[in-house]
């Protein structure tokens, strides 16, 4: 349903699992595992005052455990203000096991959709800050496994071509789940991605950016060695771009976490399959926030 255009109110949602296994006893000398994924994205300093903003918070958690305990867990927010205009989406997204035969996964998405009037030679610009922060720790290698996903961006479109009055259905249809894109090349650009697993090679923190964003400060700090591995990266910015014509700009800021432990074995099969049937009906029960 599309909310009045009138009063913002802040956003704040807390996702508690969906499913959730225990066990009062663990067997000493178990194995245990551990994955979590924080994620930020702050906007401020924007030239012009929002002329809409739409916002989105959903989460999922699913676990299953034969035997074993495991423990996931989200926590997340976006928020926004109208005087001064900003901008923010955090989450926290972690994943816990012990003992044997469990599967736990923790994951969670946001999107903030702001629309822009901007007048012809007038130099519209933000400045933002972002941050990832990823971790995976296991104590048996092969028998465990975690991992931690990290992913956080924002795309300006041109929005000029649609018509005043359609553009908040325009822009409310952009949250849907199902529509991650809009039919137009992006303007400007800024991507960061991180995907740590420790059982495999293929771990990666990396990020694009087009020419109109400049960066002002980077921190990195990585460790892939052992049954532990981290991953911190913090990226602040800012971007400045003039047009020859008066402009609508929508400002598409995306950001999702998710962490994932499991410690199968052969009497864990059949689990699995009925644990992957869980993990679709819970993608169909989400937890979301749409304003103005």
């Amino acid at each position: 349903m599309r909310q009045s255009l009138g009063i913002f109110q802040h956003v704040l949602l807390l996702v508690t699992p969906l499913i959730a296994t225990s066990a009062l006893f663990i067997p000493p000398g178990k194995a245990a595992t551990l994955a979590t994924s924080e994620g930020d994205l702050s906007f401020t300093n924007f030239s012009e005052s929002f002329s809409t903003i739409v916002k989105q918070n959903q989460g999922e958690t699913s676990a299953f455990s034969n035997g074993g305990i495991v423990n996931v867990q989200n926590q997340a927010n976006t928020n926004s203000t109208d005087n001064p205009p900003t901008a923010s989406t955090s989450a926290l997204s972690s994943a816990f096991g012990e003992s044997k035969d469990y599967l736990g996964l923790a994951e969670t998405r946001a999107k903030i959709i702001s629309n822009f009037d901007v007048d012809a030679s007038k130099p519209f610009s933000f400045d933002f800050n972002t941050t990832l922060d990823l971790e995976t720790s296991i104590d048996q290698s092969p028998i465990e496994n975690a991992r931690a996903i990290g992913n956080i961006s924002f795309l300006l479109f041109d929005t000029s071509d649609i018509p005043k009055p359609n553009l908040p259905d325009f822009l409310s249809h952009l949250l849907d789940k199902t529509n991650n894109s809009i039919q137009k090349s992006p303007l400007d650009f800024f991507f960061l991605t991180g995907n740590l697993n420790i059982l495999s090679n293929n771990n990666v923190i990396t990020y694009q950016k087009s020419q109109n964003i400049t960066l002002s400060n980077e921190f990195k700090q990585f460790s892939f060695e052992g049954n532990q591995e981290i991953a911190q990266v913090s990226i602040t910015g800012s971007f400045q771009r003039s047009f020859n014509n008066p402009a609508n700009l929508t400002l598409i800021a995306v950001r999702s976490n998710q962490a994932r432990v499991v410690a199968p074995e052969p009497s864990l099969n059949l689990a699995l399959i009925l644990f992957c049937g869980l993990v679709v009906v819970a993608t169909k029960k989400r937890h979301q926030a749409t304003h103005r």
